[in-house]
């Protein structure tokens, strides 16, 4: 009876396999089915073709996707999502035919460590191509730069190359910032971008320079650093005369911080993997082809000064872990979640009060406070969700929603002793903690998480050790609420305070969501 079990089961599990594979096939194939240019190409690695013009010599093809081409008399298909470049080749030892070559980068698995799992990574392959004459090779290298730039394959201006200025921090996370560039440069030569690259000696020095530098010579800011020095760059921004124009300026990311929790938000939503060279390639592939996502920002006020969050804003257990954790530093990301377990073992209570603009959505005018996050889903609606790509993202997509003026009645109001609360913009705090999983990057709302005093030291541990996949909104004593605007005031002498990571003054502050104000390399 086993055996028949087992036969029929693995009889099921061959046909539905069988299936998959065939709706794979067929959506390849619709991909590929459209050729839209044509002309004799020679992959290098195969054999030698005859001469020019006879009906042998093998010819390749372009479709939207796809660059295909003939390798040891096999069709070959190059995806063009992961090329980010193309160039000429020349090869002195043979004068009669003209080459050149495809930089792509592709995503592979490899063993994880210690063999558990697979882990996914880029990695660069280079394609060489022979042509019959130069006149076939510059129509092969137009057609692939327009179709990876995102322009008509007949398009004939010849491509600019998009110029960037890169602001490289060296003090930022384990002070691996220098190195990691030498890694990932390749990568933007290899996409024929421009920058110029700008190594920061002082703390403020992104924010100093973004405020005066010609941003019309540039198509890009990338910063080579952490969370910090993204505050830094978007306050520039913000602070100049004409910051209405100025915060469109797109910006990317390469993760060297400690925390770099946006870095790791955008390959999240992007699908690519968490590392340094997978930003490289989403920031070329990006900038290339005008792939950039309204960032809601946060307008904040503190005693009298006004400056913008991008990120987040943490009181109680999540500030002194971020900052009482600096001592830890050497140890990267991993300070914050050792030194929160010791900060759970002697649990600190804050008094304070928090004022809110409950979100506006269409079924209700707030969310409630909810130990269970059912709760929570009944009143959220179409919200209960995760950000995605920007085409396929209705809460980002809807940036002209009208949301009703704000009356005095609207505002809610909480005081109480706590344990933490929590304002995410984002859904990533650190690349290992995703503290707001129904973040949306410009949806005009916060994700707020408050625990208050009375909460078990054992669900405790439990939320933060499932706050790495997004999973802890749902246990008793937490509480998850959707926000326009809020007001915190400590009631205490003595604390600390954050703002995106840095610690600020320890006193009442607000915060008021402005949608979709700034702009990320993102897909």
């Amino acid at each position: 009876m086993h055996h028949l079990y087992d036969v029929l089961t693995n009889n099921f599990a061959e046909k539905k396999q069988k299936k998959m594979q065939e709706k794979i096939t067929e959506r390849m194939q619709e991909k590929i089915q459209e050729r839209i240019f044509s002309d004799c190409l020679w992959f290098i690695d195969s054999p030698k073709p005859l001469a020019e013009n006879t009906p042998d010599y093998p010819l390749g093809y372009l479709t939207e996707n796809y660059l295909i081409f003939f390798q040891n008399s096999q069709e070959s298909y190059l995806s063009l999502d992961d090329v980010v470049g193309v160039s000429i080749c020349d090869r002195l030892e043979n004068i009669e035919e003209a080459f050149f070559q495809v930089k792509a980068y592709h995503l592979v698995e490899l063993s994880a460590v210690l063999g558990l799992g697979k882990k996914r990574q880029r990695r660069l392959k280079t394609y060489e191509f022979a042509c019959p004459n130069t006149e076939v090779r510059s129509r092969w290298i137009v057609a692939i730069q327009n179709l990876i730039r995102g322009l008509p394959i007949d398009n004939q201006n010849p491509a600019v190359n998009q110029r960037l200025q890169i602001f490289l921090n060296p003090t930022s996370g384990k002070k691996q910032s220098r190195i990691i560039f030498q890694q990932i440069s390749p990568l933007l030569d290899n996409s024929h971008l421009e920058y110029t690259l700008t190594e920061t000696t002082r703390t403020g020095q992104i924010q100093d320079t973004l405020s005066e530098i010609n941003l019309s010579e540039i198509d890009g800011i990338i910063i080579v650093g952490g969370d910090g020095s993204i505050h830094e760059a978007i306050n520039g921004l913000m602070n100049r005369s004409d910051w209405q124009t100025a915060i469109l300026k797109p910006i990317g990311i390469i993760p060297t911080g400690t925390g770099n929790g946006l870095a790791k938000t955008l390959l999240e939503i992007s699908g690519e993997p968490d590392d340094p060279l997978s930003a490289a390639f989403l920031i070329a592939k990006g900038i290339t082809q005008g792939k950039y996502r309204p960032l809601d920002l946060a307008k904040t006020q503190q005693s009298g000064q006004i400056f913008y969050s991008f990120l987040s804003l943490g009181w109680g257990i999540i500030s002194d872990v971020d900052i009482e954790s600096e001592k830890l530093r050497f140890l990267g990301s991993l300070r914050t979640d050792i030194y929160a377990l010791m900060r759970i073992a002697t649990l600190r209570h804050y008094p304070g009060k928090f004022a809110y603009l409950p979100a506006y959505l269409p079924e209700t005018e707030a969310i409630t406070r909810s130990g269970s996050l059912t709760g929570v889903a009944s009143l959220m609606g179409e919200y209960q969700s995760e950000c995605q790509t920007f085409k396929k993202c209705p809460n980002c997509l809807a940036a002209d929603k009208q949301i009703p003026p704000t009356k005095q009645q609207d505002w809610q109001v909480m005081q109480d002793d706590f344990v933490l609360i929590w304002a995410m913009n984002i859904s990533h705090a650190t690349q290992n903690i995703k503290a707001a999983p129904h973040a949306h990057l410009s949806d005009g709302m916060m994700d707020i998480i408050i625990v208050r005093r009375g909460i078990s030291k054992l669900n405790l541990l439990l939320a933060f050790l499932k706050a790495a996949q997004g999973k802890h909104l749902s246990l008793p004593g937490i509480e998850f609420y959707k926000v326009r605007g809020f007001r915190l005031e400590p009631l205490t002498p003595q604390g600390i305070l954050t703002v995106d990571g840095e610690q600020v003054e320890y006193l009442p502050i607000e915060m008021e969501v402005k949608r979709g104000l700034a702009r990320v390399i993102c897909a």
